[in-house]
């Protein structure tokens, strides 16, 4: 049995939840997709697979969370702080949106977010904004329910967030102040629960904005309002019928909003809760991603890798572990290798005992959506190639499998438009005369045959070197330096294959003539 998060995950909601499997996500759609954002919903949509590829009916709700308040200004959005700053504090779905084309600030990146989905693979059944749940009146039973209980309520909130309330307490839910249309700053006075009503001012000084000090009421049946997020999340569930959620590890920990949820379930609802599994955050460069500054921005990191390649990264290792992208070049090759020596293995169908070996196996498949996924050539040799001839028709003869170069040709101009590639694999085939070991770089040419594979190649440097007691490390260099006037380059045994041998053979031959 391979030993994989999903595995035992899928394992553990068949023996204690059936057959029939609602599995729910969400994210607050407070600006552009980041990297962080991608575990949101490839991580339940890897339970998906697992469990559909065991005959469970598995159904995959994902809920943008647009009645949250709008609490910054993303870096990226920087241009239209003079349009959304007047904003600040309103709920997602009433924030204009910047770009014009839908009718809300919140609507707009949950439609962003529904198109990285499919560039990822990722189908859920249903997408649906937290505000069309409120106006279809889902919460209004809720929310009647706890103002019922309110101490009871109080007294959960207080003991699974580890925080005391103030006696005069009754936020379970936030108001949008029919004022100035702010949901942040406003604080419940009262209930009436007789004529459906609920009495707020607002008044609070949230740091980003404050209130207005408009006093009014909000009729329940009109839904300008929202829970607070540790009751709207276990309602939500309970209406939905969900049986497994994720989350990150911060909602986990001892105090957070999950404790929250299960108490309310089991102390309210008096139900079971769903099944919760908690994942580690996403870090780019050991930093944790974040829309307001910008950080991890998917359609860059896109640009330099396919979904794919991206998606193995995130379901190679554990569950619970932070994983620590990195957008740096050498980073990238190394993955886009990792993942070309897994495909080929997979698509071998070897059993693989290794349990560490096995679980990159399993993580590449899920990963893979088809057997086009797979990459038999090097992106590294790609790099190389169509920097030495700048035509795709001559890559794709040196490489073959067109289909894959076609694949691989967007983020290969990429990386060169970006100008982010390694020194040493910044290639321009550039005779240069040599001044030293010139004998020996003129036998080493001699000795080169045209069907030489790159290993034969790589171990006649050390061959040539022995037989001359020159430092192997001096001719490497010294034939870097003949065919690429610097001295550093990919592996020489590629780099000549992929120029041409006879070619190669040829120039330094010339180049040492007497």
């Amino acid at each position: 049995m391979i030993d994989h998060w999903v595995i035992r995950l899928a394992n553990k909601v068949v023996k204690e939840k059936g057959k029939a499997i609602v599995i729910a996500a969400g994210i607050t759609t407070s600006g552009p997709p980041h990297l962080g954002t991608v575990c949101e919903f490839l991580y339940p949509w890897a339970l998906v697979k697992e469990l559909r590829r065991r005959g469970v009916d598995a159904y995959f709700v994902f809920v943008g969370d647009i009645m949250d308040a709008f609490d910054s200004i993303p870096t990226s959005l920087r241009e239209y702080g003079e349009m959304l700053e007047p904003h600040l504090g309103k709920p997602l779905v009433h924030v204009p949106d910047p770009y014009g084309c839908h009718r809300s600030y919140g609507e707009h990146f949950l439609w962003e977010t529904a198109k990285i989905m499919e560039k990822f693979g990722v189908k859920p059944d249903e997408i649906v904004g937290s505000n069309e749940l409120y106006s279809k009146g889902f919460y209004d039973d809720y929310l009647v329910f706890f103002a019922e209980r309110l101490d009871l309520v109080k007294r959960i909130l207080e003991e699974t967030s580890l925080r005391k309330l103030p006696q005069s307490w009754k936020d379970i839910v936030l108001p949008v102040c029919e004022k100035c249309g702010k949901i942040a700053t406003t604080r419940v006075l009262g209930f009436n629960l007789s004529e459906g009503t609920i009495e707020y001012i607002c008044d609070k000084d949230v740091g980003y904005t404050k209130g207005c000090g408009h006093k009014g009421k909000v009729a329940i049946r009109d839904h300008m309002w929202k829970l607070a997020w540790r009751l709207d999340w276990p309602s939500r569930q309970d209406f939905l019928g969900v049986d497994v959620e994720g989350a990150g590890v911060d909602h986990h920990t001892r105090g957070g909003s999950w404790d929250t949820a299960v108490a309310i379930h089991k102390r309210l609802f008096k139900k079971e809760p769903p099944i919760g599994f908690k994942y580690g955050f996403i870090l780019l460069r050991g930093r944790k991603m974040s829309k307001s500054k910008g950080l991890g921005d998917l359609n860059y990191i896109l640009s330099l890798v396919p979904p794919e390649v991206l998606k193995y990264f995130l379901f190679r290792g554990g569950l619970e572990e932070n994983k620590n992208f990195k957008d740096d070049p050498r980073f990238l090759l190394s993955l886009y290798e990792e993942f070309r020596n897994i495909g080929l293995l997979f698509e071998k169908k070897a059993k693989v005992k290794e349990p560490g070996l096995a679980k990159k196996v399993y993580a590449y498949m899920l990963a893979s959506e088809s057997e086009k996924a797979s990459l038999h050539v090097s992106f590294t040799d790609v790099l190389v190639i169509y920097q030495i001839y700048g035509d795709w028709k001559v890559v794709k003869e040196k490489l073959g499998f067109p289909e894959e170069i076609d694949k691989l040709r967007t983020y290969v101009e990429n990386w060169v438009k970006l100008n982010i590639i390694p020194k040493e694999y910044r290639i321009k085939f550039n005779p240069t005369p040599i001044s030293k070991h010139v004998d020996v770089v003129r036998s080493f040419a001699g000795k080169l045959r045209e069907n030489m594979k790159d290993i034969e190649i790589h171990n006649l440097v050390y061959e040539v070197a022995r037989e001359y007691n020159v430092n192997p490390k001096e001719l490497f260099k010294t034939l870097y330096e003949a065919l690429l006037g610097q001295p550093y380059g990919p592996r020489l045994g590629r780099l000549i294959v992929a120029i041409g041998v006879s070619k190669v053979k040829e120039t330094l031959l010339k180049l040492t003539e007497k």
